[in-house]
């Protein structure tokens, strides 16, 4: 994440974009940065961007790109041994430009000059195989030497600028053995483990990696640094990817190219005679390889040390850009075949991000059409991996989890209305249909897709325009008998966060409850309750040292607990400075005896197959519970004398009082395992 100085460096950039006409967004670029303190030399960063930014059209462009909050753009760099033997410095300065300037470096160097010498020192001659090192045991041990050294070159010499760095030099890339007969141990990457990257990026540090894999046994394997970058970037789906060496592009004949566009030139420059290069042979198929396999709109390049800046920008490179080419981008996207396709109306909200980033991370379900006509024309998982915003400061209300997603990468947000359903091709195609539009605007998108007349089509409702009516199956999947109605349900509406954990601490107890005596219901919830538009009820200055209490009577979460469970039940919101998760404190009067330990065990028992919900014997804690898909319930005691018993239930209001209780509703209608997507 940025430091607070980075975000607010962002959000005046952003201020003043929108605020200020297009002539004067140069000036404002340029006072923006002088007056908002960046971590480093601001002064620096300031005076390099200006000489790389020319145009109105470059200003928009970065703001586009790297003003959204929280949202960390990375690029991947590989990183030639000769540069980092001749061009050090230089390297350093530009690496500490693009971090500063917004756009945070993945570096993976080779070392290949350098295996050579040591390698003529020991009096071993170099093999290569299809531009692969050969690689003996020998070979093996003096590239574990070379590798360690220079990672910890460019570690230090980042360090001795003053730019916090990560040796990254095993732990990443799982490999194979690609055929000992003919390369000795060279591996061919199989997954990459992004764990320790993300670590670094995490705590502001450049991740340095070494193109040294392991076996699943934990057998050492060299890995070509051209095929470590390429997968390290399908993985990681950064930015950009960037290869850096001593030309600066990619030379025919003696000339740079500019471009090179696989979809037309790939062909015939791989049928050439690369007798004596198979290295440029392999880094040209690696290149092609990695664009196939990214984003349509995503290109590599390839450039020098000394211009590595000027990728800052797209349209400013030095090197050769490499683009995909060759595609319409009027075509159709293509998803996953076997899996349920997924409609979401109203992603914008708090919720609609949740619900984004669960179904991108179920293995069984494919989001094809995310409508919100706040975020027309972004890409969906660009919204998914940035984090929420506090909508009065524009700044990150939360982090976010890295991980990774399975969403299309060319997904854009659209617009569709209830009235244009019955005419977009794809409305019909949709599995299932996720409404998570505020309440009262629910209905007439409901409406709408029933006269699509999809009898199989699933349709859930995440407002409380459904959760009266009982035509309706109402999705709280713990309550007993619930499940059986799911099971191929096409219409489910989907239970209120503060109704979800209510009821989950009441149903235990239900029978015996005195029916003279409402249960009372105090509930706390984080801010992001209050959505994402302008209110008291979400501005910090306002909840600083404070939690405010709204509805306090008739409550349309009240209404729905009562409704659901049959029984008058007394509910009192209130909102906290917290972001993210409720706690909720319920007091019921008993119609007979218990004893403490008597409740306990009636909830540990009534939950006991329950995965989604926890009951514990100490007091639950909203930060324990929040990002988590379940509820906890816990701090039971009961007042014998009085027949009261006190419950404490905690639940994150996104997940399990929203987005994840939605995943459970739509596995079971579909009839995948309730789980599905949800482990966490």
């Amino acid at each position: 994440m940025w430091h607070i100085p980075r975000r607010q460096l962002r959000a005046a950039l952003a201020q003043q974009i929108k605020r200020q006409p297009v002539q004067a967004l140069r000036h404002q670029l340029l006072k923006a940065f002088s007056t908002v303190t960046i971590q480093g030399q601001s002064s620096d960063v300031v005076r390099k961007l200006m000489k790389i930014v020319k145009s109105d059209a470059d200003i928009n462009e970065y703001n586009k790109t790297y003003g959204t909050p929280g949202l960390r753009r990375t690029t991947v760099i590989k990183i030639g041994g000769e540069v980092l033997e001749n061009e050090m410095a230089t390297l350093v300065e530009s690496l500490t430009f693009l971090k500063d300037a917004g756009l945070f470096p993945i570096v993976v160097h080779g070392a290949g000059p350098q295996m050579n010498d040591e390698l003529k020192k020991a009096g071993v001659e170099p093999q290569y195989v299809k531009g692969n090192r050969v690689t003996d045991k020998k070979t093996l041990a003096i590239a574990k030497k070379v590798f360690l050294a220079a990672n910890r070159k460019l570690v230090d010499a980042l360090a001795k600028a003053g730019v916090p760095a990560r040796p990254i030099t095993n732990g990443v890339f799982e490999a194979k053995l690609r055929d000992l007969d003919v390369f000795g141990y060279v591996g061919e990457v199989d997954k990459i483990h992004g764990d320790s990257v993300y670590s670094a990026l995490d705590a502001g540090q450049i991740p340095v990696l070494s193109c040294l894999g392991e076996s699943i046994d934990g057998r050492l394997l060299n890995i070509n640094a051209d095929v470590a970058a390429r997968e390290l970037a399908i993985t990681l789906q950064p930015l950009k990817t960037i290869f850096i060496n001593a030309k600066g592009g990619w030379f025919e004949d003696g000339k740079k190219l500019a471009s090179i566009d696989m979809s037309k030139d790939y062909k015939e420059m791989a049928s050439r005679d690369y007798t004596g290069r198979q290295g440029t042979l392999l880094k040209l198929n690696e290149i092609n390889t990695l664009l196939q396999a990214l984003p349509h709109s995503s290109s590599v390049v390839l450039t020098s040390a000394s211009a590595l800046s000027q990728e800052i920008l797209t349209g400013h490179s030095a090197g050769t850009v490499c683009i995909r080419g060759g595609e319409d981008s009027s075509v159709p996207l293509i998803f996953s075949s076997g899996k349920k396709k997924v409609g979401l109306m109203g992603a914008r909200g708090y919720v609609g991000r949740e619900l984004i980033r669960v179904i991108g991370a179920h293995p069984e379900l494919d989001l094809v059409c995310a409508s919100s006509r706040a975020l027309i024309g972004q890409k969906v998982i660009e919204i998914a991996n940035a984090p929420p915003l506090n909508p009065h400061t524009n700044l990150p209300a939360t982090t976010v989890e890295n991980t990774p997603l399975r969403l299309h990468p060319e997904l854009e947000f659209c617009s569709i209305d209830d009235k244009q359903l019955a005419t977009e091709p794809i409305a019909k195609e949709v599995d299932v249909w996720v409404l998570a539009l505020p309440n009262g605007m629910c209905q007439q998108y409901a409406t709408a897709l029933d006269a699509l007349n999809q009898p199989k089509q699933v349709v859930i409702d995440l407002s409380a325009d459904q959760r009266f009516n009982d035509s309706w199956i109402y999705g709280l999947p713990e309550t007993p008998g619930v499940r059986a109605k799911l099971a191929g349900a096409t219409r489910i509406s989907n239970p209120g966060c503060y109704a979800t954990g209510a009821q989950v601490g009441l149903l235990p107890l239900l029978p015996f409850l005195n029916a003279a005596v409402p249960p009372h219901v105090f509930g706390v919830s984080g801010y992001s309750g209050a959505g994402t538009g302008l209110s008291p009820n979400n501005d910090l200055n306002v909840l600083h040292d404070n939690i405010v209490a709204y509805k306090s009577v008739q409550h349309i979460h009240e209404n729905e607990v009562s409704h659901q469970l049959g029984t008058r039940v007394a509910f009192m919101p209130h909102v906290a400075p917290w972001f993210q998760g409720i706690h909720l404190t319920l007091s019921m009067h008993l119609n007979t005896d218990k004893s403490t330990q008597d409740v306990i065990q009636l909830y540990k028992d009534f939950y006991a197959a329950e995965p989604m919900v926890h009951v514990v014997d100490g007091m639950p804690l909203v930060k324990a519970n929040s990002k988590h898909h379940h509820a906890t319930i816990g701090g039971i005691t009961v007042d014998e004398k009085n027949r009261r018993v006190a419950v404490v239930v905690t639940i994150d209001n996104l997940l399990k009082g929203a987005a994840s209780q939605a995943i459970q509703n739509i596995n079971l209608a579909l009839g995948i395992d309730e789980l599905t997507g949800l482990q966490s």
